[in-house]
């Protein structure tokens, strides 16, 4: 069964997936009536992306680990959050198409804290990187940006701590290297 992903519901799970969402959360963080919500939400839960529960009253949801096309859905609801940060954010948008330049192929990054959430407000920007990355070009992207970068750049991403990798879920925009990212934000500890 294929599913037009056009809506937004994933996305609340982006920064949570190991949690059970409450369709009042998901409504609320997704900015969809609950009506609309609830409506794709059972369709994705029909389709087996998602997880139904009831707790008394409350309707719990949560991500299908098991499903073989979770990472496929998520990506896409993360390459939606990405577009969209680009179209509201000048700084995401540059950053973004400079990153996609000058890092090399198989190369992750991303964007997390206070610039994931806010770029113009944020003081500077997170941005973790895995393989090669040049220091230099990456000051002088931030040099053009008017943000400073803070640069963590390691070899793969099983070398990030769990507590940076719980901060970098929680507010997180993956530019480079999404299904590999989500991989190890859902199953690696």
């Amino acid at each position: 069964m294929v599913i037009k992903v056009t809506n937004n519901v994933l996305q609340a799970f982006l920064t949570k997936p190991n949690e059970k969402l409450h369709l009042a959360e998901i409504s609320r963080r997704t900015k969809t009536p609950h009506p609309t919500a609830r409506q794709w939400l059972n369709k994705l839960e029909k389709a087996g992306v998602l997880r139904k529960e009831h707790k008394g009253r409350l309707t719990l949801y949560s991500l299908n680990l098991e499903s073989p096309n979770i990472i496929d859905y998520l990506t896409i609801a993360e390459k939606k959050e990405v577009i969209k940060k680009c179209e509201e954010s000048l700084i995401i948008k540059e950053l973004a198409s400079q990153l996609q330049k000058i890092l090399p192929e198989n190369t992750k990054a991303i964007v997390f804290g206070s610039a994931a959430e806010n770029p113009a407000k944020a003081e500077d920007i997170d941005l973790l990187i895995t393989g090669v990355a040049d220091e230099k070009e990456i000051k002088a992207l931030g040099k053009k940006l008017n943000k400073e970068i803070h640069l963590i750049n390691v070899k793969s991403l099983s070398q990030v701590t769990q507590a940076l990798k719980e901060e970098i879920i929680k507010k997180h925009i993956i530019i480079k290297g999404t299904e590999d990212a989500l991989r190890w934000m859902i199953w690696r500890a």
